[in-house]
């Protein structure tokens, strides 16, 4: 924001310049509130959505070898201990 004051009489000139700090409140039942530091909140509803449609984590089949991993040292060494 600025905010800038003249006086004609005595040819002086003030300006004031400040920061301006957004707010932005979000709730878990679908409202938003948006506005400026010191100056009434406006209020929205959000429309409604389903959260979180997907699972947040599916684990993969670990069983099997992954492609591309390099074995560890001592399965390696069991490995030729059994072909002898």
């Amino acid at each position: 924001w600025c905010r800038r004051e003249v006086d004609e009489e005595h040819r002086e000139m003030v300006e004031h310049r400040g920061e301006t700090r957004v707010l932005e409140q979000r709730s878990p039942w679908g409202l938003l509130r948006v506005g400026v530091l010191g100056q009434p909140l406006t209020q929205h509803l959000l429309p409604y959505a389903r959260t979180l449609p997907l699972p947040l984590f599916a684990p993969q089949d670990l069983r099997g070898a992954k492609p591309g991993v390099p074995r560890t040292l001592s399965r390696s060494l069991s490995h030729e201990a059994q072909r002898g």
